[in-house]
C-alpha cells in the first residue's frame, strides 16, 4: 500500500469509530448505511439485510470468474463502554504513536475496515478474482451472533467455499476456535428478617461455596491439549439478595466455559450438577442448573487447500486456535464451510479501556487479503 492508500484506510477506520454502534442497543443501521454509501462511491453495490428495527447486517459482492464465493466476515457492533473510565477519546479515532484509539478499533472495526478497503482496491485496480468475493458484515455479534444466524437463514452462505473471519488475531492464522458454554447455577432458599437469620435459608452462603468448589475441581478435571490448550472457566456474575436486612432466598451464579471438545461439555454438566447438589444438601436449600448458551468447538484442517493458500499469502507456516468465539460459531456448524480467523489488532485489546489498534497491522492485513484473493 502506498501512502495515499494508507491515509484512505485510516480515514475509513476513523469514520467507522465515530459512528456509535454500542450493543445494546446496537443501532447498526447507521454504520451499515455509511458502509453502503462508501462502497457505492467506489462502484461496489451492497444490500442491507434487516435483523430488527434499527438493526441490519450488510452484504456486498465483487463478481469473480466463478459464481461461488470466498466470504470475508466481520461484525458492526461493539461492546458497551464507560467513557469516564477511558483516558483517550472513545468515539474519535485519535492517532498517537502509530496507534488508533477508540471503541472497536481492534474488536473489530479494524477488521471491517481492512476488508472494505481490500474490496475497494480490488475494484480500483481492475482485478477480477477467480471466485466472487463476498463481504458479510453482521449485526448483533456481541450478544448472540443473531445477525450471522439471520444471514445463514437467508441463504447468504449457500455459495461460500471458504470463510475468513476478520476478528483480531494479531495477524496470526487461526484454524479453530474453542466452544462456548454459558451456564446458570441457581440456589433456592427461604427469606427471613435479617435479625432472625436462623428462621430462613440463606442462599449466598452455599452459592459462595459452590464458586470455590467448582473452581478448585475444574483444575483437577480438565487437562491441556498440545494444540487446543485447556478448557477455561470464568465466574462471570453472582447475584443474590434483595437488601441487607433480608435473608436472601435466591442466588444465581453465571459461568462461562470455553471448551475444546464435546466431551468437555459433558464434564462441565456433571461438575456443575454434582457440586451444586452436594452443597444444596449440606445447607438444606434447593439447586438447579441451566444452560444459557452453547456453541461447539469448530475447526478446519491445516491440509485444506484454501488454508494452505492463505498461509502462503501471509508468508506463514504455523496456525493457532483462538480462545474466543466468533460469528463462525453460528455459521460453521450449519453450513460446514472451511474457515480461518485472521485479522488486524490484538484480542487482548478487546473489551478494554483505551482500546487501540496498531496501524501497521491494518496495512498488512489489507495486503494479505489482496494477495490471497488474487
Amino acid at each position: 500500500m502506498n501512502n495515499t492508500e494508507k491515509k484512505e484506510l485510516k480515514d475509513l477506520l476513523r469514520s467507522l469509530i465515530q459512528i456509535e454502534s454500542v450493543n445494546p442497543p446496537g443501532n447498526e443501521n447507521k454504520i451499515a448505511e455509511f458502509i453502503k454509501k462508501f462502497l457505492l462511491e467506489n462502484n461496489i453495490h451492497s444490500e442491507l439485510v434487516p435483523l430488527e428495527e434499527g438493526r441490519s447486517s450488510i452484504i456486498s459482492k465483487i463478481g469473480g470468474k466463478e459464481e461461488r464465493n470466498i466470504t470475508l466476515c466481520g461484525h458492526l457492533d461493539t461492546v458497551r463502554v464507560k467513557e469516564e473510565d477511558w483516558t483517550k477519546p472513545v468515539f474519535e479515532g485519535l492517532i498517537e504513536n502509530e496507534k488508533m484509539y477508540g471503541i472497536g478499533t481492534s474488536d473489530m472495526k479494524g477488521g471491517v475496515a481492512s476488508i472494505l478497503y481490500a474490496a475497494v482496491l480490488l475494484k480500483r485496480r481492475g482485478i477480477v478474482p477467480k471466485k466472487t468475493v463476498q463481504l458479510a458484515l453482521t449485526a448483533d455479534e456481541e450478544w448472540g451472533y443473531r445477525g450471522a444466524k439471520n444471514l445463514v437463514d437467508g441463504g447468504y452462505f449457500d455459495l461460500t467455499d471458504f470463510l475468513i473471519i476478520t476478528e483480531p488475531s494479531n495477524l496470526q492464522v487461526s484454524t479453530g476456535e474453542k466452544g462456548e458454554l454459558w451456564m446458570r447455577a441457581k440456589f433456592y432458599g427461604k427469606s427471613a428478617h435479617g435479625s432472625t437469620p436462623e428462621v430462613g435459608a440463606n442462599t449466598i452462603i452455599p452459592g459462595s461455596e459452590f464458586v470455590v468448589n467448582v473452581t478448585e475441581r475444574y483444575e483437577k478435571i480438565f487437562e491441556a491439549d498440545p494444540f487446543w490448550g485447556k478448557a477455561s472457566i470464568n465466574i462471570g456474575q453472582f447475584h443474590g439478595g434483595v437488601q441487607v436486612n433480608i435473608v436472601p432466598n435466591y442466588s444465581e451464579i453465571q459461568l462461562d466455559f470455553r471448551l475444546i471438545s464435546e466431551e468437555d461439555k459433558e464434564k462441565v454438566l456433571e461438575l456443575i450438577r454434582k457440586t451444586g447438589e452436594e452443597i444444596a444438601k449440606k445447607y438444606k436449600v434447593h439447586f438447579a442448573e441451566e444452560i444459557i448458551n452453547y456453541h461447539s468447538p469448530i475447526f478446519t484442517s491445516l491440509d485444506n487447500p484454501y488454508v494452505q493458500k492463505f498461509l502462503q499469502s501471509a508468508a506463514m507456516k504455523e496456525v493457532i486456535v483462538t480462545k474466543y468465539c466468533t460469528d463462525g460459531a453460528t455459521i460453521i456448524p450449519e453450513k460446514k464451510i472451511p474457515f480461518i480467523i485472521f485479522g488486524p489488532g490484538n484480542i487482548a485489546q478487546a473489551h478494554q479501556n483505551d482500546e487501540y489498534i496498531e496501524l501497521e497491522s491494518l496495512y498488512r492485513a489489507v495486503d494479505t487479503f489482496i494477495n490471497f484473493l488474487t
